[in-house]
């Protein structure tokens, strides 16, 4: 492909590439959220499993013994989860996405990426939040596609007199939405219907989660990413399971069902209550779950003390480089490594080279068709 660039745009192409194809979005030119839809997905995919190899080459210096096939999602309509931005100007409503390189708003009609049950809200929210009468309190929205329905989550900075209260829950009540309020940062609202809480299935399991918690926004590839995460393991009935950064338990719970016993770490008490629940929820009681900043020093805590059989890893992007330090010369001989920044997965890498460990498989995870972002797994024996 023969491109004039000006800048970091492009200006004209003049000879297109056999992989170039043309954007879904009619908002691609002007939305910062799907940058590579010019791209066809199999050039994506190829491209993102590069970008790995080339950083463990480069900073490791290592290639795996095995490489397994990208791990695949739709490369539309995958997005289970969204968060809206808009802006009140005069009394007109701006409702949508931010624009590339900036925090203007792209507004939107909808939206490819979404999940085909949630591709109708930002229309749905763009006809509600005009008629209210305190509109211009609420400052962000967010859809949310569970396993049992549709939520929407509305940000507001002062309260919203009884007639909105009315207006909005005759709106979830018409459209069958679970609707919450966020006041504050620590208050978070249902206001329809009662539910016993958002849940998503993995495989007999049902993982609860509250609007303020972290999931993957593409639960297909998610299910797909913890199958996989089992079969590598080839979990024994005998086996004890170090999960860190466990979140709500997505891995926890699965391999619970397959070991001995799993022990979850998490730096976020709430998420870690959430877990707790989830695993009472599913009759597991072989799995315990310890709130634990795991970029500071946990060498004395309870269960840094135990030894285990398996260490799973599904850090932020920022790494573990530091709690593989603290736990050099105790990590068991198996650890699965879940990354989601291709940089510190071979800066980890290397620490856990230096440690006495081989990269034995690594494969790219499919999450996030049509961005830039890059995840995959590698399984790293000692």
């Amino acid at each position: 492909m023969i491109v004039l660039l000006k800048s970091t745009q492009v200006v004209q192409v003049l000879a297109p590439s056999p992989e170039r194809c043309q954007p879904a979005c009619r908002y691609f030119d002007q939305c910062g959220g799907c940058s590579l839809q010019y791209w066809s997905h199999e050039g994506q995919l190829t491209s993102k499993e590069q970008i790995v190899l080339d950083q463990l080459r480069r900073f490791a210096s290592v290639a795996p013994q095995q490489m397994a096939s990208p791990l695949l999602s739709p490369p539309y309509g995958y997005r289970y989860r969204c968060r809206f931005a808009l802006r009140w100007r005069k009394g007109q409503l701006q409702f949508g996405l931010r624009q590339k390189a900036s925090n203007a708003i792209c507004d939107i009609d909808d939206c490819p990426v979404l999940a085909e049950p949630l591709q109708e809200i930002p229309r749905l929210l763009k006809s509600l939040l005009p008629t209210l009468t305190n509109r211009e309190a609420i400052s962000h929205a967010e859809s949310f596609l569970a396993d049992n329905g549709r939520a929407v989550l509305l940000r507001h900075l002062r309260p919203l007199c009884e007639d909105d209260r009315q207006r909005l829950l005759d709106f979830a009540l018409a459209h069958k939405l679970f609707l919450y309020l966020q006041g504050s940062p620590e208050s978070i609202e249902l206001l329809s219907p009662d539910t016993n809480g958002l849940y998503y299935r993995l495989g007999d399991l049902k993982l609860y989660f509250r609007p303020q918690d972290f999931t993957q926004v593409n639960w297909l590839i998610n299910q797909k990413m913890v199958g996989q995460a089992l079969d590598w393991l080839a979990l024994k009935p005998t086996d004890r399971v170090l999960d860190l950064f466990c979140g709500l338990g997505n891995f926890s719970l699965p391999m619970a069902r397959k070991c001995h016993h799993v022990t979850g770490v998490e730096g976020s008490q709430s998420s870690v209550d959430q877990a707790c629940h989830n695993a009472t929820a599913n009759g597991l009681n072989n799995v315990s779950f310890y709130c634990t900043n795991l970029a500071g020093d946990f060498a004395r805590q309870p269960w840094a003390q135990e030894c285990y059989d398996i260490a799973l890893l599904d850090p932020p992007r920022a790494g573990a480089d530091f709690m593989i330090a603290q736990l050099a010369g105790s990590l068991p001989p198996r650890l699965l490594y879940i990354s989601c920044n291709p940089a510190t997965l071979a800066r980890d890498t290397q620490a856990l080279l230096a440690q006495g460990y081989k990269l034995h498989r690594l494969g790219v995870i499919d999450m996030f068709p049509q961005t830039a972002h890059v995840e995959s797994m590698a399984l790293f024996i000692k």
